[in-house]
């Protein structure tokens, strides 16, 4: 499944060189020629990238908008601005990238090899898998619990069926085992929405490390579309301590990348 990026640009140079190099990076292109038609797309459909030309009319609303679009909140941001834009103001908009002009092909490649990697990486994290696992939700506030079944599961949370007549809200601590798993994992998670059919969603909450780990491997391994990962980036260790170490590379990566030192290099 391709990654999809929505393109507010009204330069058409600039327009062939993002069509270029995104279409070698397997990520599609919606064109929007104006910031009304790129505001409502971003209330309708996901993408895993916006990307704007800070000099069209309404592009800075666009950046706004797409920190508060439900669905598209957490989409890796690109900014195209001209040289003499400082990068503070750029970033005050919500942009995670800059690019600047003018914009050539090994500039927008380089760039683009990084936002991918994040893009990437977030669709991982909102991916969901439709399960039916049987929770216990335990409200530390009332102290009762409730059994509900989840719909699907994602990284960051889960549907799921709540008994009829009951309207649930707050914080609760969420126990459940995953299938195959010995280990029960009891996540803090808060009702985020309700739907239709008593349904509800639960967001996690500041989950421990080894208990994002647990169900980040579990999803990898269920998730139907599930990708490959892009092939490893060469680096440089420059810098090394008892507590991490120091790599010099072309593009940043995401969190919880793995680093492993190439074969046959020097101990």
């Amino acid at each position: 499944m391709s990654l999809k990026s929505l393109v507010l640009c009204a330069d058409e140079k600039i327009v062939r060189v993002l069509r270029r190099v995104l279409g070698d990076l397997d990520i599609e292109v919606d064109l929007c020629g104006d910031a009304d038609s790129a505001l409502r797309k971003l209330t309708r459909q996901r993408f895993e990238a916006i990307i704007v030309d800070v000099t069209d009319d309404g592009a800075s609303d666009v950046l706004r908008s797409a920190r508060s679009a439900p669905c598209n909140r957490q989409a890796v941001a690109v900014a195209i601005v001209d040289p003499m834009i400082g990068l503070k103001a750029v970033f005050g908009l919500g942009a995670h990238f800059v690019l600047y002009k003018p914009v050539s092909s090994e500039r927008a490649k380089s760039s683009f090899r990084a936002a991918r990697a994040l893009m990437k990486s977030e669709r991982r994290r909102n991916a969901r898998v439709a399960v039916e696992i049987p929770v216990i939700m335990r409200s530390p506030e009332a102290g009762g619990n409730m059994k509900v079944t989840t719909i699907d599961l994602s990284e960051g949370g889960m549907a799921v069926n709540v008994p009829k007549r009951l309207r649930p809200s707050g914080r609760w601590q969420a126990v459940f085992t995953l299938p195959g798993s010995a280990a029960a994992l009891e996540l803090p998670a808060e009702f985020a929405w309700e739907g239709e059919k008593a349904q509800a969603g639960l967001r996690f909450q500041q989950v421990t490390p080894a208990a994002a780990q647990q169900l980040r491997e579990w999803l990898k391994q269920n998730s139907p579309d599930g990708e490959q990962d892009d092939p490893p980036i060469r680096c440089q260790l420059t810098d090394l301590s008892l507590g991490g170490c120091y790599l010099e590379m072309a593009s940043p990566f995401p969190a919880s990348s793995r680093a492993r030192p190439r074969a046959g290099a020097a101990g």
